[in-house]
């Protein structure tokens, strides 16, 4: 009797798992922005695959840090800290070459000189980037201190004071223009590694499909 009552009985299914919003995006998901001209092109209608997932730690907040790759071997860097409109983070990882063509590297050296004060004018518009500089930016942060941790950490704590868990201590710059929608950021890591980025905040509408891995 048991066994005719297993046979017919509903069998129960897995829970799916939900995907609505690109901060709920994991591993191997893939993603595509929208063709909206303030993305460059880098961005604009590409379909791009979630490679790895970083946590970026400051003193009061933490937030995860997408990198997704999509045809050609430009990264391209989602984040989601926190603001007032939920706004996300998009980022492009510009090559020593990069800086020295959209800004004079006097005035970009103003940037590690205290107080910081450092103000920036691009040298050209005319770039792969151009949808998204500033037509100039203003210092906000001065080495203020912070982690990256090669780990997923959105929906717990990162690791405090563990020498074999914490994460890749690193010095943070930012300067901002545009209303502070467009970003310039520096990470200066323990051994001197600098990675200059450029970012701007976007609608998370700009990202206009998901797709979980495997579907």
């Amino acid at each position: 009797m048991s066994f005719f009552k297993s046979l017919f009985s509903k069998k129960t299914t897995a829970p799916t798992r939900v995907l609505n919003e690109p901060k709920q995006l994991l591993i191997g998901d893939i993603f595509c922005f929208g063709d909206s001209f303030a993305l460059p092109e880098a961005m604009r209608k590409q379909q791009l695959q979630v490679n790895d997932i970083n946590t970026i730690e400051f003193k009061h907040e933490h937030y995860i840090q997408l990198i997704g790759q999509g045809a050609g071997e430009k990264l391209v860097y989602v984040s989601f800290p926190k603001n007032p409109k939920n706004l996300i983070k998009c980022s492009l990882l510009l090559s020593r070459d990069e800086v020295e063509t959209l800004f004079d590297l006097d005035d970009f050296s103003e940037i590690f000189e205290e107080p910081g004060k450092a103000r920036l004018t691009p040298l050209t518009e005319k770039h792969n980037y151009g949808d998204i500089l500033a037509s100039e930016y203003v210092q906000q942060h001065f080495s203020v201190s912070g982690y990256i941790h090669q780990a997923d950490y959105r929906n717990t704590q990162p690791p405090q004071f563990s020498d074999q868990d914490h994460g890749r201590e690193f010095e943070y710059y930012s300067l901002a223009g545009s209303q502070g929608m467009r970003l310039i950021e520096v990470f200066i890591s323990e051994n001197g590694d600098t990675d200059v980025y450029l970012s701007s905040l976007r609608p998370a509408s700009d990202i206009a499909e998901l797709w979980i891995k495997g579907e």
